[in-house]
């Protein structure tokens, strides 16, 4: 249960600021970052974001 929470609250992260790792370290290492456009890296990161949030719904509902 306490791992679909930490997934909800990363994938509220992400749709809420999907450029919150594109500074820094992320940028030398990251290979979206790397290989996308801003709007594409956008969204994908809000696409992820999704992701996380549902697999964190499903496994705070089956445990």
């Amino acid at each position: 249960m306490l791992v679909g929470i930490v997934l909800i609250v990363m994938g509220m992260i992400y749709l809420w600021k999907p450029t919150i790792f594109r500074r820094g370290l992320w940028m030398k290492t990251s290979i979206a970052i790397r290989a996308f456009s801003e709007e594409n890296y956008t969204r994908y990161m809000r696409v992820l974001g999704g992701i996380l949030v549902i697999a964190g719904i499903a496994l705070v509902f089956l445990s």
